[in-house]
């Protein structure tokens, strides 16, 4: 009984062994998120026609994009993240024409990419299902418009209303991650104003957004 005890315990503790050794250093995959961006505008100078509502929000925000990570130790891991997004936002709230085009505007689409990086955190790194915290640092990078008008159709507003096209930005994320699986929330928040040129309204950003993420590849040591 005791030499059955032991080749068992031995067994066991060779494939442990060998699930350690096999256990991904690395991963990379895509991800996609949904959620809602938070805006404040600086009121613009007096007499403009802007800055009548200086606190709104998107409509929608849902994007698209790959990350990677790569693991340090059972706990510690640094990501990194590069993706797409697209902000559905009520017409004229960025910038407002006048009031006769303000009735023709349909609906306005902003597109957007941005890249980060950070460490993350498990909380509980022996575990199958494993708790993390996590915090990065990138830029948001403003493509360009597309607002969609009764008369004239799609029209694309690559100059971005003059609003500074780059912003560096911080996010903070609470996730579980299983095998292959990371499911996330994330809150981000710009760490400065947009300026815009010619000293009018400047803007600045925060969002809250779910995200779910599946590894494509893994590597080993």
């Amino acid at each position: 009984m005791r030499i059955i005890i032991l080749l068992f315990g031995s067994i066991v503790f060779s494939f442990s062994a060998i699930a350690q050794q096999r256990a991904p250093r690395w991963e990379f995959g895509i991800q996609a998120e949904y959620g809602r961006d938070y805006y404040h505008k600086e009121a613009a100078p007096m007499g403009s026609y802007e800055g009548a509502i200086i606190d709104f929000s998107s409509n929608r925000s849902w994007g698209a994009g790959f990350y990677f990570e790569r693991s340090l130790n059972p706990r510690w891991s640094v990501l990194g993240q590069v993706g797409y997004a697209q902000k559905k936002v009520h017409p004229q709230l960025f910038h407002m024409y006048n009031q006769t085009a303000s009735q023709h505007l349909l609906r306005e689409v902003h597109h957007r990419s941005a890249v980060d990086a950070g460490l993350r955190l498990y909380l509980n790194p022996p575990s199958k299902i494993r708790l993390f915290v996590d915090g990065k640092l990138g830029a948001n990078v403003f493509m360009s418009v597309v607002q969609h008008e009764s008369t004239y159709g799609r029209r694309v507003r690559g100059n971005v209303f003059g609003f500074q096209r780059v912003a560096p930005v911080a996010s903070a994320s609470l996730g579980i991650k299983w095998s292959r699986l990371t499911v996330s929330a994330e809150y981000r928040d710009d760490l400065t104003v947009s300026k815009r040129i010619g000293g009018m309204s400047e803007i600045s950003g925060k969002g809250i957004f779910g995200k779910v993420g599946f590894a494509l590849f893994r590597g080993g040591m």
